[in-house]
């Protein structure tokens, strides 16, 4: 594998301001083609190597998969907190059995992919089942008598999803779980169920992101990776991404905990922040994890997405990763 390839985590800005973005009503697919077919054009043209659909069509990652599911309702939705940052959000309810996806993610990656240069790879991000359980309120126990039951069955309308992904070529799939750091004390039993998908989809590389959240640019969660590395054992995944630059810990004392041989997509850039990261300090944040992982099994990235980020932000710090990217690997090259 190229050596410190760039990519981003998933979301990205929108061509044009949105107006109560989670509660407006759906957008037409031809906006929804609109949207990739830009956002795609400029993360290529930033000089990324592995680029997503853009994310700008989701209410947000939840409501978007629950808004085109049977057996799950909008209407007077419960207010909830998750996390000591208070958060709040409302959550859908559970008034039947979960089933008939309409998410059309097959269309869209394939909006994604025709748009994207042929050397650029196209990942699917997809929010994970452990997320959309956590921000469900389950009024049918008699249909999901706990929160595992609940989370298979959201597991199996992904699986619905992606393999209509993958029978459309795609090869590469990002499963987003920050709720992992929210709730700790479920990841066991998340990544028990995340694996039982993963393990459905067949050849396809697969991708974890677990982070801290990132509502409106903040971290609303803050259980640190080595409390989670019992799970991350477990993970059937051939990439982790994850925060690094902005953590109140040292990243690297995971790597003593989780014997991972796959690849990491370290994040050297703070999409919180509107200060724009310079080569010198990119490289800062890179080196400790030169002691764990060849700069072949490195990708660099952000922390988290910059759906919320302004566009100009964004392409500055998006600009200024893949041409340190690009460094970094023509040194190693050399070195090599």
């Amino acid at each position: 594998m190229k050596p410190y390839r760039a990519t981003v985590v998933g979301s990205f800005p929108r061509p044009a301001a949105v107006t109560d973005t989670m509660k407006r009503p759906t957008v037409s697919q031809d906006e929804v083609d609109d949207m990739i077919r830009w956002a795609v054009r400029e993360q290529a043209g930033l000089g990324l190597e592995t680029v997503t659909d853009g994310e700008g069509y989701r209410e947000n990652m939840y409501y978007f998969y629950q808004k085109r599911l049977d057996g799950i309702s909008m209407e007077d939705m419960a207010l909830q907190s998750f996390g000591p940052a208070g958060f709040a959000i409302e959550c859908a309810r559970v008034t039947g059995p979960i089933r008939n996806p309409r998410c059309n993610l097959a269309h869209n990656w394939k909006a994604a992919r025709d748009a994207a240069p042929a050397g650029v790879t196209v990942k699917q991000t997809v929010t994970g089942p452990h997320v959309l359980t956590r921000f469900s309120v389950n009024e049918r126990p008699d249909l999901y008598p706990d929160d595992q039951s609940l989370c298979r069955a959201y597991a199996e309308v992904l699986r619905q999803e992606l393999a209509e992904v993958i029978a459309a070529g795609c090869e590469q799939i990002q499963f987003d779980e920050p709720m992992w750091t929210e709730s700790p004390e479920q990841s066991e039993w998340a990544v028990d169920i995340l694996n039982e998908l993963i393990g459905s989809l067949g050849a396809v590389r697969v991708g974890l992101h677990v982070c801290g959240g990132n509502p409106r640019r903040k971290r609303v969660y803050f259980t640190k990776y080595t409390d989670l590395a019992p799970a991350f054992r477990k993970a059937r995944i051939d990439e982790v991404v994850l925060e690094h630059c902005t953590l109140s810990y040292n990243l690297m004392d995971l790597w003593s905990l989780w014997d991972f041989r796959g690849d990491l997509a370290l994040g050297v850039i703070d999409q919180r922040s509107d200060t724009i990261e310079t080569p010198d300090v990119i490289r800062e944040r890179v080196r400790p994890a030169l002691e764990y992982f060849p700069p072949e099994r490195l990708l660099l990235t952000s922390e988290c997405g910059f759906g919320h980020v302004p566009i100009e932000i964004t392409r500055a710090k998006l600009g200024v990763l893949t041409s340190t990217a690009r460094e970094l690997g023509r040194e190693s090259e050399t070195s090599g």
